[in-house]
């Protein structure tokens, strides 16, 4: 058997991660795994990785997909729709009917969706607790974009008495960046770009700002995730901090899988 993770999406961002590191572990523990995705950005951060274009599937393969529709059952062992999101990718909106079965990232999104599925946490590798002591620095960490609420970030801590606030995540909306977030940036207000190492990131900050500003839940949380790991203060909305953070060990997810794949 082999795996083949097909992903619509593999540039920057919290599912590619998420997929990578999947993959590693698949690999890792003797499953002969590929993630294939439309982007270059993946293809020297994983295991073994290669271009969507290229995948090719076999009859004994499970096929993992993300992000993409699957209205046809590819001839293989398993198909497996595996959704990191809630309104950017709907899965009652979507035609997925190739698929044997849907996992989820955690137990509110499969409530948000309304779609009978499986939960499995993500995993969140490569995060030490932190070796920087000083205070008062604060990173804003996600995709620079109106639902991200990075402004609001700045300020909070900006109103919390952070001394400086570093900003980290990929611009994909030009004019909100422009509008919103470049108005406040300054000594102390800092754009850093798309930071790889994220255990750089967490080792150089005290605390950690998001605001997303919709009414949808975030599916997983991936940043708060990695701020636990990491022993940082995690200064999310009140309904983001709040919530019940599913992380399971390793073990549990790959036997997991290991069975949804049966």
């Amino acid at each position: 058997m082999k795996v083949r993770i097909a992903s619509g999406w593999s540039a920057e961002g919290g599912s590619t991660f998420s997929l990578m590191e999947l993959c590693d572990l698949f690999n890792e523990r003797g499953v002969d795994c590929t993630f294939y995705g439309p982007h270059t950005w993946h293809l020297d951060k994983c295991s073994k990785a290669d271009m969507l274009q290229n995948i090719k599937i076999n009859p004994d393969d499970v096929l993992i997909f993300h992000f993409m529709d699957m209205p046809q059952r590819p001839a293989c062992r398993k198909v497996i729709l595996s959704c990191h999101e809630t309104s950017i990718f709907d899965v009652k909106q979507h035609n997925i009917s190739g698929a044997d079965a849907i996992r989820y990232v955690s137990q509110r999104q499969k409530d948000w969706q309304g779609v009978d599925g499986k939960v499995i946490p993500n995993i969140v590798r490569g995060i030490k607790k932190r070796k920087n002591t000083e205070e008062g620095i604060a990173a804003v960490i996600g995709t620079v974009n109106p639902i991200k609420g990075v402004h609001e970030s700045i300020q909070r801590a900006l109103d919390d008495g952070c001394k400086e606030v570093r900003i980290y995540g990929n611009v994909n909306d030009n004019h909100y960046f422009n509008t919103k977030v470049r108005p406040l940036l300054s000594d102390n207000v800092i754009y850093m770009g798309m930071e790889k190492d994220r255990q750089k990131i967490y080792d150089s900050v005290s605390c950690v700002y998001q605001s997303t500003v919709t009414s949808v839940p975030e599916s997983f949380g991936r940043v708060r995730a990695e701020c636990i790991r990491a022993g940082i203060e995690y200064r999310g909305t009140e309904s983001a901090t709040n919530d019940t953070l599913e992380l399971w060990e390793e073990d549990r997810v790959f036997d997991e899988f290991m069975e949804m794949m049966k």
